[in-house]
């Protein structure tokens, strides 16, 4: 069996020593060091403060934060704990995740949803009605940029001719990608998954 440390430790009261790069490497390392095979990292970028004061966390951007881990450990995996694929352009999204997944030398684990707080969604112009298509074509345009040498895709929400992403992903064809959450789109994800 194998755990996951996930960061923050603490939620709202959590040592803000461990969002700084003193704090966060020496957790990592701690991590590691005790045998956890993975440390994780939330993702909310514009959470409303009555989210934050009703049970919310801070939290570091969780490319960013995973690649200062990746570059201060060697065996932890490094995985966002969620990523939210809607939040952001596939292929923007995709360029991270790779980059991210050659800077710790293949040590990442996506994992996955399709986000939650309507609020966050608002703040960052993505409609959350719409949450689940673009869940669907980023994964797509995920495992297509990254398996294919000249990608090309035409959904309802984005479209690609002849993108190429490079460098690749040391994992092939793409970093394990573990979906989360517990609404409909996920669980048929994880259904369509496991029946392949």
């Amino acid at each position: 069996m194998q755990f996951t440390v996930e960061h923050p430790v603490g939620r709202a009261n959590c040592d803000p020593a461990l969002y700084g790069p003193t704090g966060l490497p020496a957790l990592a390392q701690a991590a590691e060091r005790a045998g956890f095979a993975a440390i994780g990292f939330t993702e909310h970028p514009a959470p409303s403060l009555k989210w934050l004061r009703g049970g919310g966390h801070a939290t570091l951007d969780p490319i960013a934060a995973l690649s200062f881990v990746a570059a201060c450990t060697s065996t932890l995996i490094v995985m966002p704990y969620l990523l939210v694929l809607p939040y952001r352009s596939p292929l923007l999204a995709a360029k991270s995740i790779v980059s991210l997944d050659v800077l710790s030398g293949g040590r990442l684990v996506v994992a996955a949803g399709g986000g939650y707080l309507r609020s966050e969604f608002s703040a960052l112009g993505v409609d959350f009605d719409e949450r689940g298509a673009l869940f669907d074509e980023a994964l797509d345009v995920l495992r297509g940029v990254c398996a294919d040498e000249e990608f090309h895709y035409v959904g309802r929400h984005f479209s690609a001719r002849g993108v190429t992403l490079t460098p690749g992903p040391v994992q092939r064809p793409h970093p394990p990608i573990w979906i989360g959450g517990n609404g409909r789109n996920a669980r048929r994800h994880r259904h369509a998954h496991l029946v392949r």
